[in-house]
């Protein structure tokens, strides 16, 4: 039996009986005075329960928990969140590294690596790798579609998609929330969603970059570039394995654009979204091109349609209907 365990077992005791003191605790669960003092004291750590001038009080089981896991799953996304800052520190220093590895004296091969410059070497360089390697997944993130986006508009609308496409691709955009709020965007999204890309906004993109068939990666000499005008080509499926990675968690974060439009079975289905991946109401609200004033209705249209008092209480709803 883990600590765990023996602790909730110490409780069910405590709790069944609302015992009051320590001496009656050791008693009914048969411990030594010791044992059972430190087993109290856990408890109390965990805000079960508390102990002042020798009588035992205890507080409701499910509050506790809520507040418990509230402030481990604060703790996991302290860690993920710092994990990811260090990672996208390294990937910072990646570029100038793998110049100075090619340009080293060494008789080891390096790896296959492009480097263009240009106001469009982003878009470019994409066309380039795509056309040669013929990918089936391409997870691309662009922070800032405006430019290419503008071009398009002028010449041809449309997405590189609809003709490189196929029915067992696994095309993937990531765009900045911003931008999926604008005229522009939205038209060229909805090319690529019809070319069949999945598109997602986030409110706060990390940098430009792509991966194809999780083998090579595409990244801006400066990581965190939202237009880069120097790109760097890598064939490195290790390297394109920690970049899926982050696109992942990044990902997992965003909201489908799809969603955004009229597919939301609730008004409030978006602001609940956002506000789940850490954003807070107002954030949310702005991010979504909404006032404030309207965030705060349709959460408290969630709250009453729910049932609940809080937000938190409101986020475990909302995703527990989801199935999430």
């Amino acid at each position: 039996m883990n600590r765990t365990t023996e602790l909730a077992e110490f409780l069910d005791i405590a709790l069944r009986g609302r015992i009051e003191s320590v001496a009656e605790l050791a008693e009914v669960t048969g411990g030594s005075m010791d044992a059972t003092e430190k087993t109290v004291a856990r408890l109390e750590e965990f805000g079960f329960l508390s102990l002042a001038d020798g009588v035992i009080t205890y507080r409701r089981p499910d509050a506790t928990v809520a507040d418990v896991t509230q402030h481990i799953l604060a703790d996991v996304a302290r860690d993920l969140e710092s994990g990811i800052a260090r990672t996208q520190g390294i990937l910072q220093s990646l570029p100038k590294l793998l110049q100075a590895w090619e340009h080293g004296d060494s008789d080891v091969h390096g790896l296959p690596i492009d480097v263009m410059h240009g106001p469009f070497a982003a878009p470019d360089m994409y066309k380039i790798q795509a056309s040669r390697s013929k990918p089936v997944a391409s997870y691309a993130c662009m922070p800032d579609t405006v430019p290419l986006y503008t071009v398009l508009a002028e010449k041809k609308p449309g997405s590189y998609w609809e003709e490189n496409g196929g029915p067992n691709h696994d095309i993937r955009l990531i765009v900045s929330t911003v931008d999926a709020n604008t005229e522009l965007v939205r038209n060229q999204i909805t090319h690529e969603i019809n070319a069949g890309s999945q598109v997602r906004m986030h409110p706060n993109p990390p940098s430009f970059f792509w991966i194809l068939d999780h083998t090579s990666v595409g990244i801006p000499f400066n990581w965190g570039e939202a237009w880069p005008s120097s790109m760097m080509s890598i064939q490195s499926p290790t390297l394109a394995g920690i970049m899926t990675w982050i696109y992942h968690r990044v990902w997992d974060e965003a909201v489908p654009v799809a969603d955004h439009g009229h597919s939301w079975e609730n008004p409030w289905d978006p602001i609940l979204k956002l506000m789940n991946s850490g954003l807070t109401m107002e954030s949310a609200s702005i991010a979504l091109g909404l006032t404030p004033r309207t965030g705060r209705r349709r959460v408290a249209d969630a709250m009453r349609h729910y049932g609940v008092s809080s937000q938190f209480s409101l986020g475990a709803a909302w995703s527990a209907s989801r199935g999430q």
